[in-house]
């Protein structure tokens, strides 16, 4: 198959523990033909979608990867292209997944696009209330007061940021919270912030729960490091072994007529003391960490799934 993966620069790659990486390379391994290209490398002209793509050879170790050769090929002539790209999800990931959709049907675009657009990774959780923790959504400053006065302390999240980035967390109680929870808000911008009930149980960890065609396969446990209540790896989080539990698959089995729904094969959800927090439908991560644990082989089994996808 020749296979496309739309993807952050590929110099950028942070080798050692890159997804997108083992999943080219376990492609490569099979015989597959591997290209890839940025989103603002893919545009609509005369009626097609194109990509400006560089085929490679890749490989688990640095230099990870050898260019050979750079060409503007119609997207139509992958079999598979692969949505790896990291958040922000703002517009442009968005208008992004509007152009994917104009691909021709012969081509597997994974995750679905329109799978992408209808699970945005922190919103989507309120489909689930009695998983998730006790949430707020909006931006009425005194609504956001009152709610964060229900508990000892919150946590303010941006809506489509990654990676644990502008996570604060805040008390009611203290004197400058309206003024932090505002300058929150202008930092977001026009969009909704979210505020959840802080879980002291992060200290024991934010669980990363694979998901594969709708089926959990594996965990990995993320710590928070020093004063940071962040376990994200972005936010300097260390990840550890860890086993799925029963919580775990409650919520993975939950969630997945969703997943089998918007078409998404490859999912992370973030689970911390047994309430889901995000479901990860972009650009799912820690798989590298997973294998070093001892745990599934994600890359062999999502390519053995697609390869039968595309019989």
């Amino acid at each position: 198959m020749r296979i496309a993966v739309q993807m952050d620069p590929i110099d950028s790659m942070v080798v050692e523990r890159d997804t997108s990486l083992a999943l080219m390379a376990e492609a490569q391994a099979r015989g597959h033909e591997i290209w890839w290209f940025t989103p603002n490398e893919l545009f609509f002209e005369g009626g097609v979608v194109q990509a400006r793509a560089r085929r490679v050879s890749v490989r688990l170790a640095r230099p990870h990867y050898e260019a050979h050769e750079e060409a503007i090929r119609e997207a139509g002539a992958f079999d598979v292209i692969l949505i790896r790209q990291d958040p922000p999800f703002d517009m442009g990931y968005v208008s992004n997944t509007y152009l994917l959709e104009r691909v021709p049907a012969a081509t597997l675009v994974l995750n679905r696009p329109q799978g992408i657009r209808n699970i945005p990774e922190k919103l989507s959780t309120l489909r689930f209330p009695d998983l998730i923790p006790p949430t707020f959504v909006g931006r009425d400053l005194d609504a956001l007061e009152a709610f964060a006065k229900r508990f000892d302390a919150v946590v303010l999240k941006p809506a489509f940021l990654a990676g644990g980035e502008g996570v604060i967390k805040a008390r009611a109680r203290e004197p400058d919270f309206r003024w932090r929870a505002t300058k929150f808000m202008e930092e977001a911008g026009r969009e909704p912030i979210i505020a959840q009930e802080f879980l002291p149980g992060v200290k024991d960890g934010d669980k990363r729960v694979f998901v594969l065609g709708g089926e959990a396969i594996g965990a990995v446990m993320r710590l928070p490091q020093g004063d940071d209540f962040r376990a994200n790896l972005h936010a300097g989080g260390r990840a550890v072994k860890t086993d799925l539990d029963a919580r775990d698959r409650e919520i993975a089995a939950a969630v997945a007529p969703l997943l089998a729904e918007e078409s998404i094969l490859f999912a992370g959800l973030d689970v911390i003391a047994g309430r889901l927090t995000e479901i990860n439908v972009t650009s799912p991560t820690l798989v590298r960490e997973l294998a070093r644990f001892g745990g599934a082989d994600i890359p062999k089994l999502f390519w053995d799934r697609v390869e039968a996808l595309r019989k």
